[in-house]
């Protein structure tokens, strides 16, 4: 069974000649003597990696699926300054639920859980596509929210648990183009359903997909091994503590977004409760013997860098998905089926970049390839920078083809590095924070961007071309900023190597 005290040839390090198989050794197993052992390394058969894949497709979908109805759900129900609660719900509920996905599996078995966040998501969505009242929607989409925040994770558990180390490139490839795609196809699938049913269409159509999901896991995806029912309690301080702290930071980001910088309690005292919290549960989480996620993973200086490369990655994932369907909108006075149509162009790049960034990271290794990411990333906005009412579409499709080939390099290696830094045992609580702490860089960039631009509108009153231009320029600076953190991760990567090597 590979472990992170092996080289990619399978030879074992000598832990007294390699610091980093000191490190990497620790970090699972500290603190945890509820560790299973490693499962044998198997790979997913096709039905049981097209339901992971395709459960994480859904919950991902729904995050941007819902956005092009919400013009008709305010028609529909008359309350256009309580209508964003039916997004912030949903990403609540999700940021609060996620950190409890690594006990849950270990508790019911991965496959279980995932039966149920399913189920969960169908009802969920079901009481979207019925509701009667704006609260009843509220409401609908907190469970909705809640059912993803597991789903999500446990379609990745499902997904690598028990994969061999030198298979996970190829693994988290496909499950990386799924992360990157959804979020594309959302406008265009949300547009296309809005037209033909109205908003209650984009939640009745999870209804039969989830059926479907449903009957193909229970009756032919594979078991899960013996659950781990008594030897891990539920560590209900730290969930309390995690899901106020996720909770507070969802509130805080939307109060940026709606004031920016602004000293108002709806900013300052969510982000003073996010700070506490944060720490209560950082030092219970240190030092209780049962923690809900594993901290100590973070003593592998892989898994650290690259776990800070998905947070700003998720930044640079989220942020052109506000500016560029406002752009075709507001600017170039598109429809929203024909912008969601446009912006799917991009998920050219992305299929490109699941089969290239296999072979960048067996030549040059993930660090490097995650540089190469940012730096094509950062090509593709340079033409953003000079949008005017008359840029060709032809040059906009080619650079958002090319923005999701240079994401596309980003996510999945980073993604990658960050599973093969730990141990098999420990992939739910890497799953678990790995896609938070992306859905928190996501949410980030939705507020950021959001104050950028409405700053830019005003000083040139209104959403013309030339305040998304600003926006872009702008952005394209923070781009260049995640660099750094990328430059960390390849050096990382180069120390491992050479420690490698003494250790052989």
């Amino acid at each position: 069974m590979p472990t992170t005290n092996q080289t990619n040839e399978g030879a074992p390090r000598r832990p007294e000649d390699s610091e980093l198989a000191a490190e990497t050794a620790d970090t699972s197993a500290a603190g945890r003597t509820d560790a299973p052992a490693a499962p044998a390394a198997r790979s997913p058969s096709a039905v049981t990696t097209a339901a992971a894949i395709t459960g994480g497709f859904l919950a991902l979908l729904d995050t941007t699926i819902v956005n092009v109805s919400l013009e008709d759900t305010t028609a529909r129900f008359g309350a256009i300054d309580q209508v964003h609660w039916v997004v912030t719900a949903y990403l609540i509920a999700l940021a609060a639920l996620m950190p409890a996905t690594g006990w849950l599996a270990t508790r019911f078995g991965a496959k279980r859980v995932f039966i149920g966040a399913t189920a969960l998501f169908a009802l969920g969505s079901a009481g979207c596509a019925f509701s009667q009242t704006l609260t009843e929607l509220i409401a609908a989409r907190g469970l909705s929210g809640a059912a993803a925040g597991v789903l999500t994770p446990a379609s990745t558990i499902l997904l690598t648990s028990g994969v061999p180390r030198e298979r996970l490139g190829r693994v988290q490839a496909l499950n990386g183009s799924v992360m990157l795609i959804s979020p594309l196809l959302g406008p265009t699938i949300g547009g296309l359903l809005v037209a033909a049913g109205g908003w209650s269409a984009v939640y009745a159509v999870n209804i039969p997909l989830c059926a479907a999901l449903l009957f193909v896991t229970v009756r032919w995806v594979q078991k899960d091994a013996p659950a781990d029912r008594g030897a891990r309690p539920l560590d209900v301080v730290g969930l309390l503590s995690s899901a106020t702290c996720t909770v507070s930071t969802v509130l805080a980001i939307h109060g940026f977004a709606g004031h920016g910088l602004t000293a108002r309690t709806d900013l300052l005292l969510p982000l003073a409760l996010a700070a506490a919290s944060g720490a209560v549960f950082v030092v219970r989480e240190l030092r209780t013997r049962f923690p809900l996620l594993d901290l100590r993973l973070f003593r592998s200086r892989v898994y650290t860098m690259a776990a800070v490369n998905i947070l700003c990655l998720g930044f640079i994932l989220y942020s052109p998905m506000v500016l560029v369907p406002l752009y075709f909108e507001s600017a170039r006075g598109e429809t929203a089926v024909t912008t969601g149509l446009l912006m799917s162009t991009g998920g050219v790049g992305v299929v490109v970049a699941a089969w290239l960034s296999r072979v960048l990271m067996a030549k040059a290794g993930g660090g490097a390839t995650v540089v190469i990411g940012i730096v094509l990333t950062m090509a593709a906005t340079v033409p953003l920078t000079r949008l005017a009412s008359d840029t060709s579409y032809a040059l906009l499709c080619a650079s958002l083809a090319v923005r999701g080939l240079g994401t596309g390099l980003t996510i999945v290696p980073a993604m990658t590095r960050a599973f093969q830094s730990i141990r098999p045992d420990s992939i739910g609580d890497a799953s678990s924070q790995l896609n938070l702490v992306q859905r928190i860089g996501g949410a980030v960039a939705v507020a950021v961007v959001t104050v950028v631009l409405q700053q830019a509108a005003h000083d040139r009153h209104g959403l013309v071309p030339g305040a998304f231009a600003h926006s872009f320029t702008w952005l394209l600076g923070v781009y260049a900023l995640t660099l750094i953190p990328a430059l960390a991760l390849f050096a990382a990567d180069r120390r491992e190597q050479r420690l490698g090597g003494a250790g052989t």
